[in-house]
Order: C-alpha cells, then sequence, then structure tokens
C-alpha cells in the first residue's frame, strides 16, 4: 500500500525504464538487462533501498570515471571448481550475473565451486544472483565489499564495509532458508532516508566524529549529493552494534577481498567523498565472491527439500508469543516472487531523482517511458 513515503508501481515498467535508460548510457542490452533484472527483484522482495535508488551508484560511477559501460567482466584465472574474474570497471550487476552463470556450470559437475570478482562496481541486492542457483536446485551464497561505511566495533572512524549477504538452500513447498541481509547497522541509503523524510535513524548508530557519542539525528553528518536521493556521504562514524555483526563484517572481508587474488579491502577503498572526486577513479567494490553448492551431486536433492520443508515448518509451527507472528526470513518477498506479483513498492525519494535528473540527461522523460511501455504492451 502506497504512502507518503512510497508509490505503487507495475514492476514491468521499472525494467523498462531501467533498461531504456541504460542503453542510452551506452550499454548493451545484455548489460542493461542484469541492472534491471536485479534492481526488480529487490522491489518484487520488498528492499526499497536495494531498489530504484541504487542506479544511482551507476550513475555517479559513471560520471566519475569509475564505470566502463562498454567493457565485458571476464575470467582472468580458473580451474575445475574455482575462477577469477576481472570486472573490468564494469557494473557489479554484470559482473555477479556473469559470476553466478560460472559457478553454477563448475558446480553441476564438481559439487562445490567459488568464483571471485574484482574492479567492478556496486551490484545492488545480491538476491537475484542467489536466486539463479536456488532455480537450478543448488546453494548459492555471495557478496562484496563496499568503500569505509561502518566503524570497527568501539571505534570512532569508517573502516569496514557494509556488505550486502544473501543465501539461499533449495526448497520443495515451503519457503527456503534464505539469509538476505547486510554485516552492519546502516548504509548511506539509511542516511539519504532518514534526512529526506526528516525521521529519526532505527537506532542510536552515528557516532559524533569529535566526542564519539552517538545519535540517531543524522541531520548534523548527511552530506547531500546534488542529484541525488538516495546516495549520500556522510562525516560521521557508523557503529556496528554487536560483536557478532562485527565477526560476520570482517570474517565476510576476508572471503571478498583478502583471499580473493585481485580483492582490495575496505581499509584500502576510498571514501564516498574521495570516489566522488578522484582524479584517478577506481571501482566502488574492491571484491567479490560467489559460492555455489550442488546437493545434488553429494546425494539426494529431494531429501534436501524434505529436510529444508520440515524444518521450516517446523519453526513457524512453534509457539508464537503473544500478539506475535512466527515468520522465516525472506518468507514475505519468496511469495511476492512465486506469486508473480508486478505491483511493487517505490520510495518517491527515489523516483523523482531516477526520472527528473537521471533520466532527462538523455532528453528522456518518465511520460515519454510510460507511452513507450503501453504502446509495447498493447501490441504484445
Amino acid at each position: 500500500m502506497s504512502s507518503n513515503l512510497t508509490q505503487t508501481e507495475n514492476v514491468n515498467f521499472l525494467e523498462y525504464a531501467i533498461k531504456r535508460i541504460a542503453m542510452a548510457k551506452g550499454m548493451t542490452e545484455t548489460h542493461a538487462t542484469c541492472i534491471a533484472d536485479a534492481i526488480c527483484f529487490a522491489h518484487i522482495q520488498g528492499k526499497l533501498n536495494q531498489g530504484l535508488g541504487v542506479y544511482e551508484c551507476i550513475e555517479l560511477a559513471f560520471q566519475t570515471g569509475a564505470l566502463d559501460v562498454n567493457s565485458i567482466p571476464s575470467i582472468v584465472n580458473e580451474d575445475s571448481n574455482w575462477a577469477v574474474f576481472d570486472g573490468k570497471k564494469s557494473s557489479g550487476y554484470y559482473a555477479l550475473t556473469l559470476m553466478a552463470q560460472c559457478a553454477i556450470e563448475k558446480a553441476r559437475t564438481t559439487g562445490i565451486s567459488i568464483v571471485f570478482g574484482s574492479n567492478h562496481n556496486d551490484a545492488g541486492s545480491f538476491a537475484k544472483y542467489v536466486y539463479m542457483a536456488y532455480e537450478q536446485g543448488m546453494v548459492g551464497m555471495a557478496s562484496n565489499n563496499t568503500v569505509p561505511l561502518a566503524a570497527p566495533y568501539g571505534g570512532m572512524e569508517n573502516k569496514l564495509s557494509c556488505p550486502p549477504f544473501d543465501a539461499i538452500i533449495p526448497s520443495g513447498e515451503k519457503p527456503p532458508i534464505w539469509t538476505s541481509t547486510k554485516f552492519a547497522e546502516f548504509y548511506d541509503a539509511d542516511i539519504a532516508e532518514a534526512v529526506l523524510f526528516d525521521k529519526p535513524m532505527k537506532g542510536k548508530w552515528l557516532i559524533d566524529p569529535k566526542s564519539g557519542e552517538l545519535t540517531d539525528d543524522a541531520k548534523s553528518f548527511a552530506r547531500p549529493i546534488p542529484g541525488f536521493g538516495r546516495v549520500m556521504d556522510y562525516s560521521c562514524g557508523g557503529q556496528i552494534e554487536t560483536p557478532r555483526t562485527y565477526a560476520l563484517n570482517m570474517w565476510n572481508e576476508a572471503l571478498t577481498s583478502i583471499i580473493n587474488p585481485l580483492g582490495i579491502p575496505s581499509t584500502s577503498m576510498p571514501s564516498i567523498e574521495e570516489f566522488e572526486h578522484a582524479e584517478e577513479p577506481i571501482p566502488s567494490v574492491g571484491g567479490s565472491y560467489f559460492i555455489c553448492i550442488n546437493p545434488a551431486v553429494f546425494g539426494s536433492l529431494e531429501q534436501v527439500k524434505q529436510k529444508s520443508d520440515d524444518y521450516v515448518s517446523a519453526i513457524k509451527s512453534s509457539k508464537a508469543r503473544p500478539e506475535h507472528k512466527i515468520r522465516v526470513p525472506g518468507e514475505a518477498g519468496y511469495v511476492n516472487i512465486t506469486t508473480g506479483n508486478k505491483q511493487v513498492e517505490v520510495l518517491t525519494s527515489h523516483w523523482q531523482p531516477f526520472f527528473e535528473n537521471i533520466a532527462s540527461g538523455y532528453d528522456i522523460t518518465e511520460q515519454q517511458l510510460r507511452d513507450e511501455f503501453n504502446r509495447l504492451s498493447l501490441n504484445s
């Protein structure tokens, strides 16, 4: 249901609009499709901060010269169950799609595969990539690091990533065991949302760079980037609230960049401000990975699906607290995906920058895109 913060849109129109603008930028239809698929998948899943607004990361990388719209990520080294991709300054959407395809094919016979990537830009939500493995009856696990967005536990200076993380297990009739999260409390989109809609953060996670005090008021630290509504720099540190999240964050960094032969750790990545103004821009991601496991190589896939269903059923049927309902992570998004729901919510703060600031740069208006989409829909 729409509110003053969101509006309801047809996801097919979003897909069309994103592809049109990406191709206007000079991308191939294949590249543009990778971007549109992942962004729209996030909307269907209900991850609005990984939806239309993340196109701003693509636009910022393009404006700074960190994105090469003509390059194609390629394998620089491989064996039967592993590979290393050079993203060649492409988008992470293109790189992670190719990495996922590669890992899935290798796991068909080897059972387990890992594919590393580097030298690519933001990849948005990782849900779409691991779901590619799920559709093949396989396990997918993937992430990348980011520019520094969070402070070490007990620290004040941003040195750590706020990495996306997705992992999914094959299932039968029940929703899958699906972790779709991030390993820090917030990133730039949360700052932007708090400032633009004049509301506090969801926790006192902002660390004053002078006093070290914690606050949930982002206004004093926000550094808006003209023309953008989702990407916003900030001058404060980002608190990681628990040692558990801190440990997961650092472990994920080890996978994305430290054992990755081409990886660059977050501690060596530029800040958002440095990225925006760099004389020699580098991509916004230091490293990524995609792990794929094919259960059918080790035993019965149907048994795996049944055990997953039985486990989820037992969780959901356990006794709930008064006025609470037990759900499993990713359940609502999975229902939307599997039922083919086409109506999705979009943050209004993401809608205007995309159409009025980005699309208009190619002399393309929202109404023009709607008219084109409607004509194509009538003729299909």
